[in-house]
């Protein structure tokens, strides 16, 4: 059967789900507030703000079942876990949130040309409400956001669409208190480059580990360096460094050895130092030209 390769870990703590549930259900209610708002009111800064929120209740709807699948053990089918569905969620997610940001780009653009009357009475307090729920949301997730990329992809949603509302507020403001029009459109293009901005760094990493890059936090040359320190290792070759998750470092290498060196030792020392080094816990080293003779930690 295959290894269990810490799949609990991988779904992260009974703590962050309830937190991404809390999150979820604070935001639902309030997207629905908020494009009530705008539609009653007029504002494209208001739905704007709630095209974003709607892609927080959607990112935390997909964190909340990404967060029970990869729990699920290994299968012979599935030799490696579910970790990877984080990842391809997190690509996915940021991918939704650029359709987003061009659309509200798009629909901007025309209302330059011809601004539409908004009603600010309606406009701010669901503004002012959407901001507590993107800040009570953001607040709930403060201490998993370190997490793995869905919990880090839910709790920058959050603090983006916060930083969105407080767009609409001021746009709300300046429409009440100077009657400027053109500040609805304006604060609705900034939100969608915050949004872009936002969603960058998730669906960059995640497009790293799809691509099988190695770790940000490893260097692939410290690495190398330090296997070929070790006692009777005098090569080293097919290094690989990659993660199936955002949390699971995985390393495969070659050694090559001297002659009369136990071999059994030489691995043993080299996934033991791999791993209280460089925090790597699965690692398959073989001694070339002994294709039989390796060690799987």
């Amino acid at each position: 059967m295959p290894q269990d390769y810490e799949h609990a870990a991988r779904g992260g703590s009974a703590a962050s789900r309830r937190a991404l549930t809390w999150a979820f259900l604070i935001n639902l209610v309030f997207l629905i507030l908020e494009v009530i708002g705008g539609l009653v009111s007029g504002s494209l800064a208001l739905l704007a703000d709630a095209g974003h929120m709607l892609s927080d209740v959607a990112a935390l709807a997909v964190a909340l079942w990404v967060a029970h699948i990869v729990r699920k053990r290994a299968t012979s089918a599935h030799s490696y876990g579910y970790g990877r569905i984080e990842v391809l969620s997190g690509f996915v997610n940021g991918l939704v949130l650029w359709a987003i940001s061009l659309f509200i780009g798009v629909e901007a653009y025309q209302r330059f040309l011809d601004p539409p009357e908004v009603d600010v009475a309606v406009m701010l307090p669901v503004a002012f409400a959407g901001l507590l729920a993107n800040v009570g949301s953001a607040w709930v997730l403060w201490a998993h956001r370190g997490g793995d990329l869905n919990l880090r992809a839910a709790f920058l949603h959050l603090a983006a669409d916060a930083a969105g509302s407080i767009g609409a507020i001021l746009a709300g403001i300046g429409i009440w208190l100077r009657g400027w029009a053109w500040v609805d459109p304006l604060a609705s293009v900034l939100i969608g480059v915050l949004i872009v901005i936002s969603s960058w760094g998730i669906v960059r990493d995640s497009l790293h580990i799809l691509l099988e890059g190695t770790p940000s936090h490893i260097n692939l040359d410290d690495v190398h360096g330090a296997l070929l320190s070790l006692p009777d290792v005098h090569g080293c070759h097919d290094l690989h460094i990659w993660a199936v998750g955002s949390r699971e470092p995985m390393l495969t290498a070659h050694l090559e050895v001297e002659a009369g060196a136990q071999r059994t030792r030489v691995l043993q020392e080299a996934a033991a130092m791999i791993r209280e080094r460089f925090r790597i816990k699965h690692t398959t080293l073989q001694i070339e030209g002994e294709p039989c003779d390796d060690l799987h930690d």
